[in-house]
């Protein structure tokens, strides 16, 4: 029999569903907790695999970073607020000989040489401010003795600012350190041998110029005697090698100062035009002596006074000019100063160009590149034919570079040489950028010169000034110039002697065709000797002359006065005549006028060289002075301590001396209770070099001269000092408006 009766079925799938129904819901919910705890697991998975990844970045930098630590072979610790090392890298441990456990936790301070005293570890003093850093060098005992160690302390913040830790890192300089001071000695020793250096060349040079001064003093005053012609050649000729020598030794000083970096340059206004044409007439004699021509150009944009050092610039023109006297054969030498911009107003620059052109030997490539070298010529060879110490050159450049200048060349071999030197400098103060007045506007000149250098310089000296030239180069075109429409030539300017025959015969040429044409010649130095001859009478046939080299200024100023003359009805009377030979405002007489003749003076001269003093006597005794001579510094102090009446008045001291110098002799004489603690000294020795002046004028002499020294110079110095008394002495407030020689 069934235990249900087909009736009860769906009652028992009821009751059945509903005891199945809390299960099946139970079942649900167990079901999604399993899938929210197998995301879960992914998720926790996922962020394990990203730490394990993040953590193998870390272990890959900390080890990065301690192979850069290990390599780099500093030394690296920290240290507590305490100084307890709290880190050591493996530099530090195998450079002091120590391990970890040894120091970690503990202060450190490094073995010193004895002597030293340590920094390092001592203390924090400097950190605690910025920049929070330090450095210095330590000398310290190490595993490998004691080496150099170059420190870097600095402080460790955390992100509040708060100081946690210090760290240090070190460096074995040792190598560094060592090499410093090999440079030191290096250095040192070369100061030492350019000292050693200078004193060997001053000394030369006194030991040199000594003897020099009596063998050039000595040959002038032989020259001075009745000799025949043939001793008079020879006494030449030993005159003309002394001074050759002087220039060859003032060349080796002169290099030997600039190599030194002993030069000082002057800071001074002077008158740059007057610097040029000085150097040309100085160097005018040897020039015509070859029958070169020189002659001088100036812009009128140069300013009459510049700031600079006046001797230095000479010095440049003298041997660039110099030089080109002594390689050219034929021709001329020209010197020009021009004025390379004006730049803005009142900014006070005056940049100049010098200019030093010849028609000489010239130069190829090769020497160009090498013409500034020190001791280099463009002649080379053994058989060169010019003499010399190549000097020259090699100081011109230093000098125009400390100058702050530039100097190039421009040369073709066979066809001359131009040098051209920069130099910046600046306008005195009060002097004014405006351009002199046109004095000659509105004249017309013919200048008859078959040399191209010496025409083109005084046609554009006239041109400067505003007259109208015209050159010609032969009689012939003399003549048609002078004859050519509209109006004849106010002034007619030509040499005395040429190729073209006699100026006197030509100024009266330009008489016959031009009735009252203004008529000037142009004398070498030699040729006034023949101004007696042709100035005989009424009809002299020209107006005026000029000695060569000419100054523009002089070429100006008489042009000027013959055009005022030119206006004038009896132009041509003699009396209106003017054969001065020069033309400034002045009007100097022909012959200058001699100083007025010096009293007798009684000098006392130290000098323990016989020869020397003996020059120095005999040259004071020609000009009427009396001598008294004393042979050391003793001797000359004895000297004025004996001269009760006061007759000494001046004395010549020498500086190098036995016994007692010049230098302790001024001082006891300075110290003398009597008038003549007040004698002017002047300093007369073979000591040239710069500073020498002025160690003589600090040691309270009055002026100083150098051997061998020229007749007149000496006469300069003692006109300077006569009947005058010493600064230096007692009663100086008294004399407080002299001013020293």
């Amino acid at each position: 029999m069934p235990l249900f009766s087909l009736e009860q079925t769906p009652i028992l799938l009821l009751v059945l569903a509903a005891a199945l129904l809390p299960a099946l819901e139970a079942w649900r919910r167990a079901s999604a907790r399993a899938k929210r705890h197998l995301s879960q697991i992914a998720d926790l998975e996922a962020r394990i695999e990203m730490l394990r990844d993040e953590k193998w970045e870390i272990a890959e930098r900390e080890a990065r970073y301690r192979d850069l630590v290990r390599a780099q072979g500093d030394l690296i610790l920290r240290k507590d607020l305490q100084g307890r090392l709290t880190y050591v890298n493996d530099v530090f441990c195998d450079t002091f000989g120590r391990t970890r456990t040894e120091v970690i936790g503990r202060p450190f301070v490094p073995e010193l040489p004895e002597g030293q005293r340590p920094r390092m570890l001592a203390s924090f003093a400097g950190l605690a401010t910025p920049p929070y850093r330090i450095r210095y060098d330590e000398r310290a005992i190490t595993s490998r003795g004691a080496r150099w160690i170059a420190w870097e302390e600095f402080a460790i913040r955390d992100d509040d600012g708060r100081l946690i830790e210090f760290q240090a890192v070190g460096r074995d300089v040792t190598d560094r350190k060592e090499a410093e001071e090999r440079l030191g000695e290096a250095l040192e020793q070369a100061k030492e041998a350019s000292r050693a250096k200078s004193l060997f060349l001053a000394t030369m040079s006194h030991e040199i110029r000594t003897p020099m001064n009596g063998v050039i003093g000595m040959a002038k005053l032989l020259l001075g005697t009745k000799l025949d012609p043939a001793q008079r050649s020879y006494v030449e000729a030993v005159r003309a090698s002394g001074e050759a020598l002087l220039n060859i030794i003032n060349d080796i000083l002169d290099y030997s100062k600039i190599e030194a970096g002993k030069i000082v340059l002057d800071d001074a206004p002077f008158d740059p035009r007057a610097v040029l044409e000085s150097v040309a007439e100085l160097l005018a004699p040897r020039a015509f002596d070859k029958h070169l021509e020189i002659v001088t150009e100036i812009s009128p944009a140069v300013p009459r006074r510049i700031m600079g050092d006046e001797a230095r610039i000479r010095q440049i023109l003298l041997n660039l000019a110099g030089n080109a006297i002594k390689f050219t054969g034929e021709g001329g030498v020209a010197l020009r100063l021009l004025r390379v911009s004006a730049g803005g107003q009142g900014n006070g620059r005056a940049e100049l160009l010098l200019e030093v052109e010849d028609t000489g030997i010239g130069m190829d490539d090769r020497a160009r590149e090498h013409i500034f070298d020190e001791f280099a010529q463009a002649d080379q060879s053994h058989a060169r034919r010019y003499e010399g110490t190549g000097l020259g050159l090699a100081i011109t450049k230093r000098l125009v570079a400390a100058m702050g200048g530039r100097i190039e060349v421009e040369s073709e071999e066979g066809k001359g040489s131009l040098f051209r030197v920069h130099l910046p400098l600046r306008r005195a103060p009060g002097e004014s950028e405006a351009p002199a007045p046109a004095a000659l506007t509105g004249l017309s000149a013919i200048i008859l010169c078959p040399h191209p250098l010496l025409g083109r310089g005084l046609a554009r000296a006239a041109e400067a000034a505003g007259a109208a030239t015209q050159l010609v180069a032969t009689r012939d075109a003399l003549e048609r110039a002078l004859r050519a429409a509209p109006a004849p030539a106010d002034i007619f300017v030509c040499p005395l002697s040429g190729p073209e025959g006699d100026g006197a015969e030509l100024a009266a040429l330009a008489r016959s065709i031009v009735p009252n044409i203004g008529t000037l010649l142009l004398l070498r130095p030699q040729e006034r000797d023949r101004l007696p001859e042709l100035t005989q009478g009424a009809a002299a046939p020209f107006d005026g002359y000029l000695v060569r080299p000419v100054r523009a200024a002089s070429l100006v100023a008489r042009m000027t006065a013959l055009r005022v003359r030119s206006w004038m009805p009896d132009a041509s009377a003699p009396e209106t005549r003017d054969y001065d030979d020069t033309a400034e405002v002045e009007a100097p007489p022909l012959l200058p006028v001699a100083p007025p003749a010096l009293s007798p003076l009684t000098i006392l001269v130290a000098e323990d060289n016989e020869i020397n003093a003996l020059l120095t006597r005999t040259l004071l005794e020609h000009t009427g002075h009396q001598v008294r001579l004393a042979r050391n510094g003793a001797e000359a102090v004895a000297a004025l301590e004996a001269d009760a009446k006061g007759e000494i008045d001046l004395v010549l001291m020498d500086l190098h001396m036995p016994g007692m110098d010049g230098f302790e002799a001024t001082a006891r004489i300075r110290l003398l209770e009597t008038p003549h603690a007040s004698i002017p000294i002047i300093a007369l020795t073979a000591n040239a070099m710069a500073e020498d002046r002025q160690a003589c004028l600090d040691a309270a002499m009055d002026d100083y001269l150098s051997k061998p020294v020229a007749a007149e110079e000496l006469a300069g110095a003692l006109s300077r000092w006569a009947c005058r008394r010493s600064p230096h002495g007692p009663k100086a407030p008294e004399r407080s408006a002299l001013t020293s020689g």
